[in-house]
């Protein structure tokens, strides 16, 4: 699931810092997401949840060992190779239901009026991969898009030949998603390290947890805001939206500041779908969701001001945590999003 302007920081910013890392340094600095946050641990809630309605979706991360967006997952086989796309003559003759079980891109270059397929083949030449790893795909775009976005509605789309393009909802979040992680600079900021090691037996801290307190409590806790955090541990990316938190304090704790809490906690993320979908999830039995456990000791000044932590040895924890500062725009020849994209609620 690494995407393209992760992939390159997740290298550059490896840590084979200790476990046990107290203060946070500048890579960990929760300023680097707001400067405004509140750091007084008593005014941070023990737990907290987005509004429901600004609650990412989910769906498909579109893995390139499936065929990226070249897979028909609308289809019986859901083919996402070795298939070949229908001839003009063969379009204008397909019902509408043969016409639903194309791939995204497939419909995108009908849509156009682009019956050579241009961008099917670019996706069948530069993302589609039967020998990819499980991670690869563009869970950064999916992640991204379904925090901006409302998830969008299935429509029926005419060519400019007249031709009626049926697009399910996961066909348009697939797309959107992809413009995302391909076509669009969101000026992600992060707050944490990648876990590299290169096998040379050093241990990693990943986001130091006083710095994830502080922003989940801030981002979540107090204003409602959902991000993206990398939830694996290790050299493997898996990018997913984050809207919710729950805290609990088991006691006081050893700690190299004037205080410590020791903290047991659970992170509530948006997953993936293993089935995409014609029409949304949100709100379904369709809709993903998945939670990370977290034990750690968060570190308090004079003050009672977060000022570091240390996770507790043998706990799971996120690399880092991740939000865009630019918003994602349909321009070029994504514009036609513009058009297809219909936000849930509105019909």
């Amino acid at each position: 699931m690494k995407g393209p302007f992760l992939f390159i920081l997740g290298v550059l910013l490896t840590s084979t810092a200790p476990t046990r890392a107290s203060p946070w340094d500048g890579y960990n600095n929760p300023a680097r997401f707001d400067s405004t946050y509140e750091y007084q641990f008593s005014s941070l809630p023990l737990r907290g949840t987005v509004h429901p309605v600004d609650i990412p979706w989910s769906e498909s991360y579109w893995p390139r060992n499936k065929g990226s967006l070249n897979l028909r997952w609308n289809s019986p086989g859901q083919e996402g190779f070795g298939y070949r796309s229908p001839r003009y003559e063969e379009v204008h003759k397909m019902s509408r239901n043969e016409l639903s079980q194309l791939s995204p891109a497939e419909k995108f270059d009908l849509a156009r009026g682009l019956y050579t397929y241009p961008f099917s083949t670019y996706i069948a030449k530069v993302m589609a991969k039967r020998n990819a790893k499980d991670f690869e795909g563009i869970c950064d775009g999916w992640t991204a898009s379904a925090i901006q976005f409302k998830e969008p509605l299935p429509i029926d789309y005419p060519n400019p030949d007249g031709l009626i393009i049926p697009f399910g909802s996961s066909d348009i979040k697939a797309l959107i998603s992809y413009v995302a992680a391909y076509h669009t600079n969101l000026g992600s900021i992060l707050v944490g390290r990648y876990c590299v090691t290169f096998g040379f037996g050093s241990r990693c801290s990943d986001i130091n947890p006083g710095s994830l307190h502080v922003i989940l409590g801030n981002e979540i806790g107090l204003r409602k805001t959902p991000f993206a955090a990398d939830v694996e541990i290790g050299r493997e990316t898996w990018n997913q939206p984050v809207f919710a938190y729950e805290f609990e304090i088991l006691g006081s704790a050893g700690s190299s500041s004037a205080k410590g809490y020791l903290i047991q906690g659970k992170m509530h993320y948006t997953d993936e779908l293993e089935i995409s979908r014609w029409e949304p999830v949100t709100g379904t039995e369709y809709f993903m969701r998945a939670a990370q456990d977290l034990k750690y000791v968060v570190e308090l000044d004079a003050q009672d001001r977060i000022v570091g932590g240390y996770w507790v040895e043998g706990s799971n924890h996120p690399d880092l945590f991740w939000k865009a500062t630019k918003p994602i725009l349909f321009e070029g020849d994504f514009s036609i999003l513009k058009d297809l994209y219909r936000p849930i609620g509105r019909r």
